[in-house]
Formats: structure tokens, sequence, C-alpha cells
């Protein structure tokens, strides 16, 4: 048969037709000779995808402007494209979602091109799952990633859950589970251009979410002043959730009102660590104390029994309730009156300013910061690369004239007065002949005048409270103080997310400030449990244990019978005497780098040579003496764990999470060897042993730090 063979540049000419058409842009028709056309004239990207453009006369680049839909350089909703062509696709497609990108010459305003680009949602990316297990029955699941568009689903195995998109990078949905084994979890983005990230795996168990020894004393340490065995064992069985569910179920252990002879702090201190060591509300107790490092009244200055219970009450039972709670109960004790100078802060004569020291640490300190912040917590620069500061000094003027006109409680039996005398049985009251009523501007609004003093409190609270920067700084410090120094500014995001909405899985009011969803996405965050697992755990994760936490965890793993005395005088010898702090920054400043580290760790900045000490004289004197009359110990389970290796076992779970490293048991059981002992051992030798080992671990900084 004849056969007529294609001369070679007729190969070449369908080889590069068919090369093309395996991308999703053309050249498309070419343009009459002196026309500028851009090439490739066509094509589709998916989103943050970029796309090089050139626009030609007769194959010659010539210098022209771009823009897309009509916008010179292009936006953040249609894309953008730089002066040399580059086009950038936006994150998410517009609707519709194709754009037209257009050329103008710039030597001819006359000479245009255009080129049109269709436009598809990104391919999805996942990072992490939570829970890891899940137990069968219903569930709620979070999926951590980049790249979620609106209407992306969770797939569990080949079934699409019922799915809420949080954010662009947080997705959470809930479902049920019927059998036991592993389930792949893959995240779809819809059409236009729908995909499927690649695959996670979950396992699904029976009898509820199994947690570990090692996952279950590393959550106890994060959520309560310290793990119990029993604690551990309980939360082993009925696994995370029903902890947490508890938890925000429990009633706010109490301060009892003080007797009118009382004077000066220490029963309301030794009540804080009664509630602390003995209070069922471990999670809110630990949010109370949390908070109390943000919101700092000091002894130095207000030391009426009174005032402090009425302010820590508040804390506490605003520590699982919202965060504008916290703001307007806080604000009116006169506790924190009296410690900040809004007590009697009258509205200023002409010319004159109103006191603007609560004003300002109000918005410092206790809930926006200095500099204005990304969702993630991490500053906003300028295009210089200067921090943007987040209130003026007018700000500051403007808050300071909307708090004036509040006045001590009136005393019973008392009349009001302009100045009430010195009170703290009570909130502060408003005498509105002393409130600033005039309008006035703050952070960019309006507050109108004529308001009375209680209305435009709650007017600038409002204002504070909706700023973008209250919900990263917050959860910044939040995390901070129940979980890690150096948490990601991914963690810190998701966080952030779950305070601004209310709502974290199935926690959460749906409210703006929840603090239950908030702690619920702190203590559930991938961050948080990689730990959980020696394979996952991260070195740089955890914190220096505070002086009060590591006092009151000692007490807690062994069963004290305590009354709260003593552990106050405790703390002050490792520079954190409760209550007492010096100043408005509290004991440490949130951001403290390490010397010679680049690593932020708050609490180094109380260690030093001298507590250092203090704490191995407290581990000392806890275990071979008392922490105080009233307060009893039982070493019990390391003395009849058995051998030394057994205690050691017994020692590794409860305080290390099994993480002993192979070196400190053998220089642990080395000096337990050296222990002169009778055989067979008696109980002083077998007590003298397990105090040994206990003194070990606990000074040891594989226990000071906690992981």
């Amino acid at each position: 048969m004849y056969k007529e063979w294609l001369p070679v540049p007729a190969i070449l000419a369908l080889l590069l037709v068919g090369c093309a058409g395996l991308t999703k842009g053309g050249a498309g028709p070419q343009p009459p000779p002196g026309q500028l056309a851009i090439t490739p004239s066509s094509a589709t990207l998916r989103g943050g995808a970029t796309l090089g453009l050139a626009a030609k006369i007769n194959g010659t680049a010539e210098v022209v402007s771009w823009s897309v839909n009509g916008v010179a350089g292009g936006n953040g909703s249609v894309g953008m494209i730089s002066a040399a062509g580059a086009y950038t696709a936006p994150e998410f497609p517009p609707s519709p979602n194709s754009v037209t990108i257009e050329a103008t010459e710039t030597a001819d305003a006359t000479k245009k091109a255009s080129a049109s680009i269709t436009l598809e949602n990104p391919s999805p990316q996942i990072a992490s799952i939570a829970p890891l297990t899940i137990p069968i029955g219903k569930f709620s699941l979070t999926v951590n990633g980049a790249l979620f568009a609106s209407g992306a689903t969770i797939n569990f195995g080949t079934t699409a859950l019922a799915t809420t998109r949080i954010s662009a990078t947080q997705l959470t949905a809930t479902g049920t589970a019927s059998q036991a084994g592993s389930v792949s979890i893959s995240v779809t983005n819809p059409d236009p251009g729908s995909s499927t990230s690649g695959p996670l795996t979950a396992q699904i168990v029976q009898g509820g979410a199994a947690v570990s020894a090692a996952a279950a004393v590393r959550f106890l340490e994060q959520s309560t002043f310290g793990p119990s065995p029993e604690q551990v064992s309980l939360l082993q069985q009925t696994g995370i959730d029903p902890f947490l569910q508890d938890q925000f179920a429990q009633p706010a252990s109490q301060y009892p009102t003080p007797a009118p002879t009382d004077q000066g702090l220490g029963k309301v201190q030794q009540q804080f660590f009664f509630n602390a060591v003995n209070g069922n509300d471990q999670l809110r107790q630990r949010m109370a104390f949390a908070l109390n490092e943000i919101w700092v009244v000091g002894e130095n200055k207000v030391s009426d029994p009174t005032g402090y219970t009425n302010y820590i009450a508040a804390l506490t039972t605003g520590g699982l309730d919202n965060y504008y709670t916290v703001m307007k109960d806080v604000t009116l004790t006169p506790a924190m009156g009296h410690w900040l100078d809004m007590v009697n802060n009258d509205k200023p004569a002409a010319g004159q300013h109103a006191n603007e020291n609560y004003a300002r640490e109000l918005m410092q300190l206790f809930t926006l910061g200095l500099n204005k912040l990304n969702a993630d917590g991490t500053t906003v620069l300028d295009a210089s690369g200067k921090v943007t500061p987040t209130y003026t000094q007018d700000d500051v003027m403007a808050l300071g004239r909307s708090l004036t006109g509040w006045t001590y409680p009136v005393q019973p039996g008392k009349i009001s007065q302009t100045h009430n005398p010195e009170y703290y049985g009570g909130p502060m009251v408003a005498v509105e002949s002393d409130h600033d009523a005039g309008a006035k501007t703050f952070l960019g609004q309006s507050v109108p005048a004529g308001q009375s003093a209680a209305n435009e409190l709650d007017s600038v609270l409002t204002i504070i409270f909706n700023h973008p920067n209250l919900p990263p700084f917050i959860a910044k410090q939040l995390i901070e103080r129940l979980v890690t120094s150096n948490p990601s500014p991914a963690y810190v995001q998701r966080v952030a997310q779950a305070f601004s909405s209310g709502q974290f899985n199935s926690y959460g009011s749906g409210k703006r400030g929840d603090l239950k969803a908030a702690v619920a996405a702190i203590l559930l965050d991938p961050e948080a449990r990689q730990g959980d697992s020696p394979a996952t755990a991260n070195s740089t994760d955890g914190k220096l244990r505070e002086p009060i936490i590591m006092i009151v965890s000692v007490a807690r793993a062994f069963h004290a019978k305590a009354d709260g005395s003593g552990f106050e005088s405790r703390g002050a010898s490792m520079s954190q005497d409760i209550f007492n702090s010096g100043t408005v920054f509290n004991f440490f400043r949130p951001t403290y780098t390490i010397p010679q580290t680049t690593l932020n760790g708050p609490e180094f900045a109380i260690f030093n040579t001298n507590t250092s000490l203090s704490r191995l004289n407290f581990i000392n004197t806890a275990i071979y003496h008392q922490i105080s009359a009233a307060t009893q110990l039982d070493f019990s389970p390391v003395i009849n764990a058995g051998t030394p290796d057994q205690m050691l076992a017994w020692l590794n779970n409860l305080f290390l999470h099994g993480t002993m490293s192979a070196s400190m048991k053998q220089s642990i059981l080395t000096a337990i060897g050296a222990i002169t002992t009778s055989s067979p051992r008696t109980t002083a030798d077998l007590t003298n042993q397990a105090q040994t080992a206990i003194y070990l671990v606990l000074s040891s900084s594989q226990y000071q730090v906690q992981h």
C-alpha cells in the first residue's frame, strides 16, 4: 500500500500541537502583523498558581502596563499581575471564575490585547487531624491544613461528612463511626476544579477514645494543677471529651467571705492553694490562675481580703465563661479600681486630662497589646518593616475620659457620696456628675456624647472586645500558660479563630470570646497533643514549670491532705508569691527570651541561682520533712511499688509520662543502690529508697521543664 511521508517541519508542528494540549492554555489564533498579542491568550489556573504572560508585536516583546478585570495590577480578589507579566491567581476564585487580563502598550495606548484566564479552586492540603483516635459512635473531627475552599468537605473513608469551614486552614465535622479499624481522612474542594488532598489516617477504637497513660498525664498537666494516679486512670478509661465536659460542668470552688476582722491576704492565699490541691473544678481553677497572670492586682497596693476575694472570684467565675464577662467584671472590682487608679477618676477640668493608668494597661496588658497583630499573633509590619502601634496617645486619653465617674461601693449603713470611702464589698458604683459624657473618638470609632457611665463603659469595652488584636493576643498568652512557651503562628491562629467564633467542634456557645471554645481549642490542638507519642514529640515544645504549679502538682501526685497553709511562702521563695506581684507586668512577662537561645520562656525570667536552689529546697522539704504542719503527703505508692526499677517506673509514668532517659534512670538506680539496706529490705529501707528516687526525679531538669 502506498504511504505518504510527512516532511520533518510538519512532524515538528504536530508534536508541538500535541505538547500544547497537555497544558490548560494555548496561544490562540495568530494576530495580524503589527498588532499587540498576549501569549498565552487563554489558560486555566488553580488558586495561588502563577503564570507568565508575554505581550509582543510580531514576536518582539513590548513594554506594556497590565490590568486584571480593569484593575491596574489586579487585586486580591481577581489576582495580581507584576510589571513583568507574572500573574498570580487569587487563593480562591471569584464569581464568575474567569478574569480578563489586558495589556496596554506604554508607547501607544491604542494598542491593547487581552487574555482570558479561567480560575479553579486550589488543591487542598491537610497537615493534621484531631483526634487521632476516634470512638465508635458519634464523634467530632478537626482537620488543619491549608487552601480549604468554601464548601470543602472532610472525607471519612468514602463518606463525605457534614463539614463546617472555620477558615482556609481549618475544618470541623461530625459523623458516626460504626466499626473499629483504621480510616483514611482527606479533604475535597468543590468545583470549579474539584480536587482532593492526600490522606491522613485515624484509628477507630472500641469503647471510647483510647488514651495512653503518657497522653493522660500530659493532658492533665496542661488542664489541671497536676495529675493524680486516679485521674490518670479515669482519663484513660473515659477519654478526653468526657473529662472536658465534666470539667465545664463543675461548679466553681468558692472563696469564703472574709470576716470584718480579717487583715491582709493570708486567708485568701491559703484558700487559693486549698482549692488548687483539692478542688474538683481543676480546669476552671487553672484558667483563673492563667487569667490572674494577665489581669494583675498586687498585694503591695491592695491588701484588703474582701477586695481580693471579689477579684479572684470574678476570674474564677469568668474563667470558663466569656472574655467580655472577665473584662467587665474585673474592671468594676474595687481592687482593680484602686490598683490602677480608675476609682475616683473624675472628669477632668478644661485643659486637663483624666487619669490614664487603667486605660493604658487595659489595652496594653489585658486585651490588645502594644502593636497590631496578624490573625496568627505575628506582628503587623508597615512597608518599611516597622511595627504598627495598636493605639495612640489620643486613644489612651479618650479611654481615660470614658472611664471616669466610678467610686467605691457604699459601705453598709452609710450614705452614698461623690467619693465613697475605701470599701471592697461589691462592684464600683457610678457617679454621673463625675463622668465625662462628652463625645470621643476611640480606636477609630465614635463614642457618642450623653451616655451614662455604665453605658459608656459597655461602649468602649465592646470596641476593645471586637478589635482584631484581642483573639490572637489572648490566645497566645493562654497557650503559653497551659501548654507551651513557643506555639507556632498556626497554633495561635487556630485558637484565635475558636475565640473569635466562640465555637470549637462541639464546644462553645457560638459567641465571640467564649472561653470554653478557646480552652478546648488550646488543649485539643495537634500541637498540644503531638507530645503524647514519642514519635511525634517536638523538643522545643513545653514550658518551665511555674513554681506555684510545681508545688501544687507534687501535693496532688501524693494525695496531699492539706488545708492550703504553708504553700504561699514556698512560692514566694521562688519569686512567685501568689497575689503579690510587684508590678502590673506580673512575676514575668509573656515575652522573655531564654538567654543564649532564640526560644521564648516566660517562667525563666524568675529562674536564677537563688530560685533554682529554692526549688530543690522545696522538694527536699516536701519529701523528707513537711510542706506545713497541716499538710501530709503519702509516698506509699512508691514505697510499695517493689524493686528500685519498679519505683522508678511508677515515678516515670506519673511525672515524666514515660520519657525518662536511659542515662537518668541509670544514675538514679546507682544512687539508690548505694543506700545500705538490710536483707530483706525493711520498711525503713524501702522508704529511704523511695524518698531518694522521688527527690532525684522531681529535682531533675527532665521534670522541671514540662514537655
